[in-house]
Parts: C-alpha cells; structure tokens; sequence
C-alpha cells in the first residue's frame, strides 16, 4: 500500500492506496482523510493525518510515503526563509545585483572564470573573509556562492565553500550554484542558489519531523517528497536541495488530475486539452493538459517574482480559497486576498468576529453542506440585504477572476513553444475542451462554473483529496547535466559527482550514452527502480584556443515524470 499527503495551506489531506488495484487498472483508493493545517506548525495536520489514514492498517505494509507541500514556497512569500548572504563571482560584464537588487547580504568578489571553466583571476581570500566576517556579525543564517561558469568548473565555489565553512562555522548552510543546476543561466543560477541556502534549515526541519512522526506510528517505509516538476525524491535529498520541492503542490494536484482521466466522462477522448483548476482553503492552482499531459515550465520556476533553474511543471497560483474572506465595497464583491479562518458554517462562535467566506456563500445558496447553514446565511445578511443574491454575486465574482486568470494562462502558454512532461513540443495552440475542478470546494463550485468559463465542468469522483492521490502515485525523476571540453580533456556530471578524463575525439553521441548510462546505474532508494532517462537538451559547439581546437558538449537528461503503473516500479 502506498500513502499520499499533501500539505495545503488549510488542510492536510491524505489518501492510502491500494496499488495491486491500481496495477489491475481499478480503483485504488483504500481511504481518504482531511486535517487541519496548522499556521504555527504544520506537524500536527501531518500527524493526524497520518494517524487518521493508518487507522486499523498494519504500518510495516506501507511500502512509501510521498508527501507534497508548499512549506518552502509559502516560506519565500512572506519572508519568512533565513536571512541568506550570497557571494558572487560574476567576473567581468555581468552585475548580480540588477538580478536580486542592491542589498547588504550580497557581495561581489574579485575572480573570474573564462567561458570554459578555467580561472583565470583567482580569488583573494582576505577580500572573502572580510565579506563572510562581516555577514557572520550582522546574524547571517546561510550562505549561498555562486561563479560564473562554475557549472563547468566548480573548483572556485568549493574553495569559496571552505572559507566560508572557516569563518561561519561548520553548522552553517551553504548551497553552491554548481549543485543547484548543471545550466550556465547566470541570473536563475543565483536565484536557484539563494533559495535552497536559505530554505535549508526549514526543509531540513521538515524532513526530520517527517521522519520522527513516520517512526512513531511505525512506519518503516520510505519517505519521499514530490517536486515542482512531478517528480519524487527521498527525503534525505529533499533536504539538501529544498527549492526542489516548491511548487510541489501543483504538480501533485496535476498528477491527480492525470490519474483520474481514465474515470472523467471526456466525450471519449481523455487525451483532450483540458484546464485544471484546484481551488483548496487558501488558494487556486490554474494549469493546462495538451492532449491529457502536463505542460513543462522548461526555463524554470519564477519564485517571489525571480526566475529560477527549478524545473517545475507550467501552473498559476492565485490567492482565492475557500476560506477567503468577504467583503462588500460600493456595490461591488470583494473575495480575498485575505483568510481569517474556516467558513463561519464550521465555527459559529466566531460569527460576528469576523467576516464569512467563500464557502459560506457556497453554503448560503446550498451548494456546499458543511456546518451550519443558518449561521453562514446570517454572515451574508450583514454585508447584503438579500442573502441569495449576494451569494450569488461573490461566487460569480470568483468565478469571473479564475477565468480571467485561466485566460491570462492560455495566451502565456500559446505565446510560446511549450513542452510536455515527455518533452514533446506540442504543435498546435492549446484550446481546452473542458475544465477538471478539484480540490475541497469543487463540487459546489462546478454548477456555476460552466456559465461562467464557457466550457463542460468536469468532477471527478475524489475530486476533494486528488493532490493526495497524484503524490501518492507520482514516480521518481532524476536529471543531471553533463558537461565536456574536449581541448582540457575533463568530462564531468557535476550532480552526480562524476568526473572523467577524456580524448580529443570524445563526440556528442558517446557524451549521451555516458549520461544515460549514469543515470540508469542509480537505483532510485525511493523506490528501488532503475532510472530509465531521456534526453532532454544536447548541443556541441567548436572551439578555438590558442592550445588547438577542440568541442564544448552538453547535454542534460532526465527520467519523465508521470505515474506509477506497474507493482514492479512501486
């Protein structure tokens, strides 16, 4: 059996499956559970949850726990991640500050690298101990580093690694550009950087709750977190590289969404373009199908208005939730952005305290049956003079933003060549053919949306609890670049730690079969299956230098993410 959690900004949700039923092409969900989540801590929503989902279930048949969240994301969009410094050897031509703006935690150091990796400016160690110094007096709490060209050669940021290891002491987190991406984007490296140094702590703390509260119920299996583009990975890795993990929740409702269309009435053809959306307590997460799969962010994740190297699947998140708050303002209907707390239907003592939600409106007009109609029909009493109506008109007005929302979505997307999860290119313009609601208030939603998005609702039938279930039966992914200089004679796989000497007449095919071959020789501890990767970006270039002529090859490959199909890959 497999169980899937996912950690919402308002509830946590769980789901435990039956994965013989699921290889039998049947309906695999055993059971399905909800928790509050916590603003203060969410380890409490975790273990109810879990307690909740195990309840008369032997813990030792659990063979993985995948979890998915926005701890981390949520954490960069309040400020609430560790006061980070970052040091940056951009070399000649290039500011970092006109990419993270001017600011006392960032420092930009003497060096410089030329486009193939080799020093040719080394660093001046007391310029870097004066910088670290002075950041270690204002309370610094990680560090990022990031050089130019360390994707080629990472040996400038190890060394600046060990000084900062000297002078911020050994318990400090540092991330190293070079580990975070194998690619040269300079600007999304340094992001990409900032956010796992100073996400470190938190997602270092996470996954030790994980783990404690995995134990104490007697769970023995392995513990893995969904990424932002689909993917798992365990929770040792998770930790180490927690910017992985933001946008996580998305890709686990998407996953949902895919594991479900074999139940959706699509007019017979699942593999139509359709538009997700997940509207949870907190938030709505928008995203398209081409043809049923998942679109590919392929330049990486914008993260607090910064892009990054984080490969994330293509999805839009806007503050609307079930528990947004309500507001009249000169006739017209305010939903949001603000959440004070559950629908007044499922609280009443708070009635007068503070305003209702979307949900009570949902209640008012009996599309949702949670709580107590009557006390969510006496909240919309105080802000309009007929209940029905202004029901009405806040469940329009959300209505209208997520199509607007959706609209916005669509033309960004056909704007542009995109990508599935496969890395195919899809050919034609996106025109969805239906929307897939999901998510708690779905259901109570859907009888309106069709007017209003102009195109068939679809509902499936765990429409509440499908991010559970798409992190429950995501599988793993592993990507890596490699990088080659044929005129220096280094191959390396810097993710990986691989390193190699190779001749002049290394080409661009044997530079493929060596990563796939690296790839496929790791056994995914996640789960215990051989990575079966793909190539997802190759090129080769000549080069010239005074030492002769030689070639620049990279190339990155990747296992796709999808679906567990099979018990043999479980």
């Amino acid at each position: 059996m497999l169980i899937g959690l996912d950690v919402g900004g308002t509830y946590t949700d769980a789901v435990l499956i039956d994965e013989e039923a699921w290889d039998r092409e049947e309906k695999p969900l055993l059971k399905a559970v909800k928790a509050p989540t916590r603003a203060d801590s969410v380890l409490p929503g975790v273990i109810q949850a879990l307690e909740e989902v195990l309840e008369g279930e032997n813990p030792e048949r659990i063979k993985r726990l995948c979890v998915s969240s926005t701890l981390g994301l949520n954490a960069l969009l309040t400020g609430r991640e560790d006061r980070t410094c970052i040091l940056a050897v951009p070399g000649p031509g290039i500011n970092p500050a006109l990419f993270r703006g001017e600011g006392e935690t960032l420092c930009v150091l003497s060096g410089a690298e030329d486009h193939r990796g080799i020093v040719v400016a080394p660093l001046d160690q007391g310029e870097v101990r004066q910088a670290l110094r002075r950041f270690s007096a204002q309370g610094i709490a990680a560090c990022a580093l990031v050089t130019k060209f360390s994707p080629k050669n990472p040996e400038m940021e190890y060394a600046l690694r060990d000084l900062a290891r000297e002078e911020l002491g050994p318990d400090t987190p540092i991330a190293c550009g070079s580990e975070a991406s194998g690619a040269l984007n300079f600007p999304r490296r340094l992001h990409t950087a900032y956010c796992n140094a100073s996400l470190s702590r938190i997602g270092g703390d996470f996954a030790s709750a994980l783990t404690q509260a995995a134990a104490r119920l007697g769970l023995t299996c392995p513990i893995v977190i969904m990424k932002a583009d689909a993917g798992v990975f365990s929770n040792a890795d998770a930790a180490a590289e927690p910017a992985a993990s933001m946008g996580s929740g998305p890709a686990a409702s998407l996953m949902g969404v895919l594991a479900l269309l074999p139940f959706l009435k699509t007019d017979g053809n699942p593999r139509q373009d359709l538009l997700m959306v997940d509207m949870g307590g907190t938030s709505t997460d928008l995203a398209l199908l081409a043809h049923g799969q998942p679109l590919l962010a392929r330049e990486g994740l914008t993260v607090a208005g910064k892009p990054s190297l984080i490969r994330s699947l293509w999805t839009s998140s806007i503050a609307l939730g079930g528990d947004s708050v309500l507001s009249w303002d000169n006739g017209v209907p305010r939903i949001g952005p603000g959440r004070l707390g559950p629908a007044l239907a499922l609280s009443p003592e708070d009635l007068g305290r503070r305003p209702p939600t979307l949900t009570d409106a949902l209640v008012a007009l009996g599309h949702a049956r949670v709580g107590d109609p009557e006390v969510s029909r006496t909240a919309l009493q105080a802000l309009v003079p007929d209940v029905q109506d202004g029901a009405l008109a806040f469940v329009r007005a959300a209505l209208e933003r997520i199509r607007r929302e959706a609209d916005a979505l669509l033309d960004a997307v056909n704007a542009k060549p995109v990508y599935t999860i496969r890395e195919l290119l899809v050919a034609d313009k996106l025109k969805p053919q239906a929307a897939v609601f999901i998510g708690g208030p779905a259901g109570a939603m859907a009888p309106l949306a069709r007017q209003i998005l102009e195109l068939p609702i679809l509902v499936p039938p765990v429409a509440a609890c499908a991010n559970a279930l798409g992190a429950a039966l995501a599988r793993p992914t592993r990507m890596a670049d490699l990088y080659a200089d044929t005129l220096r004679g280094r191959m390396s796989m810097t993710a990986l730690g691989i390193e190699e000497v190779i001749d002049s007449g290394y080409t661009l095919e044997a530079a493929k079969r060596d990563i796939v071959a690296a790839l496929d020789r790791l056994e995914d501890q996640a789960a215990g299956e051989k990575t079966a990767a793909q190539i997802v970006f190759a090129e080769s270039f000549q080069v010239l230098d005074p030492q002769g002529r030689g070639r620049i090859i990279k190339v990155r490959a990747q296992r796709a993410a999808g679906l567990l199909r099979t018990r043999e890959a479980i």
